[in-house]
């Protein structure tokens, strides 16, 4: 049986983008066009994975995420948006709210919505997972941080297999905390099990107030490490 994932964004063109990546690769697309659209469908046939867009007519997606979380706590969303800096502050207040979600900037290539998919919910085929999940939070987009991000991800392809590991790239307007307060904790499995090469990358990001690495290791119980 197929993976059923449920794409919510009130632009054609975007729900196409989203179902001509997935759906070659055997997942199940259903689409809706609105908040309330999306809301009917979850409830009609639960997907195991949402990607929701934030600026929409009417309900956003905030407002949308709110009502899903009520509907099922336990549904796996991830808000696509160009807008984070926009709605930080409400995204914030649901995380405080003890709403889980992550969080992706558009625009997206297939090869992101695909592997987004593979480390969220598996292989439609396989339920293959890559092994590392990495979200680089950076508050700051300059010469610097854009050099840094393509060391990482020139690190990542040069010395991990490409099915191996997953790079999300969030815009914040502050950084999360460096430390426990978010659940967060460094593990030691990581450091030997993450390239040497990309170690170097992750620990001149380290160094930089503008950016946080969060790698979760997806085979090992969620496993994380902050750099």
């Amino acid at each position: 049986m197929n993976k059923r994932i449920l794409v919510i964004d009130d632009d054609e063109g975007v729900r196409d983008a989203f179902a001509l990546a997935l759906m070659p690769a055997g997942y199940e697309v259903v689409c809706a066009d609105s908040g309330a659209a999306g809301i009917r469908e979850a409830t009609a046939h639960r997907p195991e994975l949402i990607f929701l867009d934030l600026k929409m007519p009417e309900m956003d997606g905030v407002e949308t995420l709110r009502q899903l979380k009520l509907l099922d706590p336990s549904l796996t969303v991830y808000i696509v948006t160009a807008f984070v800096r926009e709605y930080m502050a409400q995204l914030e207040q649901a995380r405080s709210a003890g709403l889980i979600f992550q969080i992706a900037s558009k625009p997206l290539t297939q090869e992101q919505i695909l592997q987004i998919a593979i480390a969220a919910i598996g292989h439609p085929q396989t339920d293959d997972a890559p092994k590392f999940l990495l979200t680089l939070y950076v508050n700051l987009h300059d010469v610097e941080t854009d050099q840094m991000l393509a060391e990482l991800h020139d690190a990542l392809n040069h010395n991990l297999e490409r099915s191996h590991w997953v790079l999300n790239v969030v815009d914040v307007l502050s950084m999360p905390e460096k430390a426990v307060a978010n659940d967060i904790f460094t593990t030691p499995t990581l450091v030997r099990e993450m390239p040497e090469p990309v170690l170097k990358v992750l620990g001149g990001i380290s160094k930089l107030s503008k950016a946080i690495a969060i790698i979760t290791h997806v085979g090992h119980q969620q496993t994380t490490m902050v750099i």
